[in-house]
Order: C-alpha cells, then structure tokens, then sequence
C-alpha cells in the first residue's frame, strides 16, 4: 500500500521535507517561500533562473538555489553571472532528448540520494504552453525510474503527481484541498480501477480516451483510496491565498 498526502508540502508546519525544482512560469513568490523553507535542496531549470532573480527582488539574496541546470537557450548570462558569483553549481545539460525539467529531476535525484526527502515539487508545472505542461506530466514517468518519493507537480491552483499500479492511500486533509479532483488514464488504458472516498467512485471501472475519465470529481471524505491495474494521474485543487 502507498501512502500520499500530496498537499503536505503546503503546511508550514508539518515537518515534510522537499527536494524544490523551480520551472520556467510566473513565480508565485508567497508559494515559493513556503515552499523554499521546507527545501533540503532547491533546484533551477534554464530560463527559470531569470524569474528567479527579477521576482525575488530585494530578497533575491535568501533565495540562492543548490544547483543550476539547463541546455541554456533562455538563461540570461547576467542571471547566470549573479548566482555564479554565489558558488551555486550550475550543470550543462544540452541533451535535446529530454526536456530541462527531466534532466534537472535526474540531477536532483543523483545530489539528494542520501537526504531523507518525502517529497520532489515542481513549482511552474502548469499554464502556458499546452506542449509544455504535457511534457512535465512525461516527465512523472521518467520519475519512477529515478526516485521512490512522490514528483510532486504544482502550480496555479493545480497539483498532479502519478499514481503506479497498485494500491494508494491519499490522505486529503491539510483543509488546503480545493472542491475538485481527478483521476486521469495517459498514456494507456486502466482497465480495473476501484476508488473509495470520491463523489463518484471507480468499482473495477476500466479508463481510457475516448470513453470514461474521472475528472471533474470532487473529495467525500479526507481519505481517497485507489486501486488501479495501471498508472493513473491523480490530480486535484489547493487553496491559494
């Protein structure tokens, strides 16, 4: 059984400890300093470090990441020179077979394999170009491959992280939950799929595109239980302030 809480990472208090990898969108910078305070290791992708350095403004001195990472097409030499001058470690990653989300998660993964982390976030997952966020949901595929914490995706009222076959508890009772969730099939049809704790409940339910898909469900109780023959995206709303 896999247990998840995936809006831990949001409670100021609840001691869950994050690996934080900051995404080329509009920086909420309220969000991003709840979240940099739980960080036991704080990455930036590419073009993510000019946001980083404009939206911090006067701050931007508290907010100096682990790791810089990126084929470097968006960064500013300016953004990179700034935190250069800070001793952060910036890695080249030119590959074009991978997305600078992908390669950073692998970096990260490699730098904090002896940190106790219970989660990966991913601040920036979401908005924008469409082509962007899908490969950002690829990108928790690959993450089952490189890390057993839970790749966290967050952004703009939004979360989603990927459920494996199996059997997942969900604990939903930060009262940061938002009034609606889902359960999506990529990639591949789930043909047996049980869910306790929704609206509308899965009972050995095959989804696919094109037929059924969960999404406009919304929580009945704080624990969700899901099992599922395949992986699913389970995605969901927070509260934002």
């Amino acid at each position: 059984m896999n247990v998840l809480r995936p809006l831990s990472c949001l409670l100021p208090d609840s001691g869950t400890k994050l690996a934080l990898i900051i995404l080329n969108r509009p920086l909420d910078v309220p969000l991003l300093t709840a979240l940099w305070k739980k960080s036991a290791f704080t990455a930036v992708t590419d073009g993510a470090v000019n946001r980083l350095l404009k939206n911090c403004g006067d701050q931007k001195d508290e907010f100096i990441p682990d790791v810089i990472s990126g084929d470097f097409d968006s960064a500013l030499p300016a953004s990179l020179d700034y935190y250069r001058n800070w001793n952060v470690e910036i890695l080249p990653t030119p590959d074009q077979n991978e997305t600078d989300f992908t390669k950073c998660l692998r970096i990260v993964c490699e730098k904090t394999g002896q940190i106790p982390l219970e989660q990966i976030v991913a601040l920036g997952s979401f908005g924008g170009r469409f082509d962007h966020t899908l490969a950002n949901v690829n990108t928790l595929y690959t993450a089952r491959g490189l890390s057993k914490k839970p790749t966290i995706l967050l952004s703009e009222g939004s979360m989603a992280c990927l459920l494996d076959k199996g059997e997942h508890t969900i604990y939903c009772d930060t009262g940061l939950e938002d009034d609606w969730c889902g359960l999506v099939p990529v990639g591949q049809p789930a043909n047996l799929v049980t869910t306790t704790g929704l609206k509308y409940n899965l009972n050995k339910d095959s989804m696919r595109f094109g037929e059924l898909i969960s999404t406009s469900n919304s929580l009945a109780s704080p624990t969700v239980t899901v099992s599922t023959d395949q992986p699913l995206l389970w995605v969901m709303g927070y509260k934002q302030e």
